[in-house]
C-alpha cells in the first residue's frame, strides 16, 4: 500500500530506477508460478531417532509414486530402501509405517508393520542360528508392503470408505544386532538396559 504525504516525494534517478526494478519484479512474481502453488503431495516422515545406525529413504525410482496424493496404489508401490551404517550385522529390525490421520475404531492409527529377520529375536537374549541371514554392515535392504497387508489395506478401504493418506510416518519398534545388543521402543532405548 502506498502512503500519500502533504509533501512531493523527492526522488534521485537511482532512486526511482531501484523503485520501478521492485515493482517490476513484483510483477513478475505474479506472472510466475510459486512453489506454494505446486501440486500437494503426500508426506513421508521418517521419526527414527538419529543415534539408530540406520540409514531410511524412499527407493527414488517409486519416490513420485509413493508421494503422488492421486495414486490409489500407493501401497503397492511403496518401497523402503534400509542402510546398515553400523558395524555390527543387523539380524531383526521392526519399523512401523503408520497413517496419523487415519483413525480405527480401536482409536489408533492405522499403520503396517515392517520386519526383517526371525520373531525370535523379539527376546533380547536369542542368538543367531544357521539360517539367520543378516543386514551386513554397509548394506542395504528394501522393504515392501507384505502382499498380505495391501490386500488388507484393499478390503479395508472398500468396506470402511477410507480415504488414502495424506501423511506417512516411519518409526523404530525394535532393531537387534544378535548378540543380546540393540534399540527398542520409538525413541530407541539401547538395551541391554543400564539402570
Amino acid at each position: 500500500m502506498i502512503r500519500q504525504h502533504n509533501q512531493p516525494a523527492k526522488f534521485s534517478h537511482i532512486g526511482f530506477a531501484l523503485l520501478a526494478c521492485v515493482c517490476a519484479s513484483g510483477l513478475f512474481a505474479h506472472a510466475l508460478p510459486s512453489r506454494a502453488q505446486t501440486t500437494p503431495e503426500r508426506v513421508v516422515e521418517f521419526k527414527i531417532p538419529n543415534h539408530v545406525p540406520i540409514k531410511v529413504r524412499l527407493k527414488r525410482e517409486k519416490e513420485k509414486a509413493i508421494k503422488d496424493l492421486t495414486n490409489a496404489s500407493w501401497y503397492e508401490d511403496f518401497q523402503l530402501e534400509v542402510t546398515n551404517t553400523s558395524d555390527k550385522p543387523i539380524y531383526f529390525l521392526n519399523l512401523w509405517l503408520i497413517l496419523p490421520e487415519l483413525i480405527n475404531r480401536s482409536g489408533r492409527p492405522d499403520g503396517f508393520v515392517l520386519n526383517y529377520g526371525r520373531m525370535d529375536f523379539l527376546a533380547f537374549d536369542t542368538r543367531p542360528i544357521s539360517t539367520d541371514i543378516p543386514i551386513a554392515p554397509g548394506s542395504t535392504y528394501v522393504f515392501e508392503i507384505p502382499e498380505q497387508f495391501q490386500k488388507g489395506w484393499a478390503a479395508h478401504k472398500q468396506r470402511d470408505n477410507v480415504s488414502d493418506p495424506k501423511k506417512l510416518e516411519l518409526s523404530l519398534t525394535q532393531l537387534s544386532f544378535g548378540d543380546g545388543s540393540g534399540f527398542i521402543r520409538s525413541d530407541a532405548r539401547p538395551f541391554p538396559f543400564k539402570d
